[in-house]
């Protein structure tokens, strides 16, 4: 039996009751759902000025993920790496270290990011994108999914056997 995941988070946006209460005595806000709290939160993150850069990271299908938000001139950029592993030694797999240094050659050209191998031999994925204005929490988390959903095709083929 599938699981439609978008019918659960759905349910959780737009049930009332699944947000903790907060006693106004105390000064907190309450907010019927989820939604209403994104919203919230999101319409506090407009100025972001005098807290740039912002990094965060997580784990999605087993890469570590790592975003930072900067300030690059006039623009906003969210910068989001993807670490797919080691860079094997030839001893461990000649195949496979070759194959990951030609994928990271600067003369292949993606359409989406570029991959690099860092100083300790970590193979990643690197795609950067402009974050429009107004920036709120909901417009970073849709950047971060856009991008990921966009790049996971070049995760994949970096991750493939040869």
């Amino acid at each position: 039996m599938p699981i439609d995941d978008q019918d659960d988070l759905d349910e959780i946006l737009q049930r009332p009751g699944t947000m903790p209460q907060t006693n106004d005595a105390e000064g907190g806000m309450k907010f019927a759902n989820l939604n209403e709290a994104l919203d919230e939160a999101g319409s506090v993150i407009g100025d972001m000025a005098g807290t740039l850069p912002i990094a965060f990271r997580f784990k999605w299908h087993d890469m570590a993920i790592f975003c930072q938000i900067a300030d690059r001139g006039a623009d906003v950029v969210l910068e989001l790496t993807a670490d797919l592993g080691a860079v094997p030694f030839t001893i461990e797999n000649k195949q496979r270290r070759g194959y990951l240094k030609e994928l990271s050659k600067l003369d292949i050209e993606l359409p989406v990011g570029e991959f690099v191998v860092t100083e300790r031999s970590r193979f990643r994925h690197r795609v950067e994108q402009v974050l429009a204005a107004p920036i709120t929490g909901g417009s970073i988390v849709t950047s971060v999914v856009h991008s990921l959903i966009n790049a996971r095709p070049y995760h994949e083929l970096a991750k493939s056997e040869i």
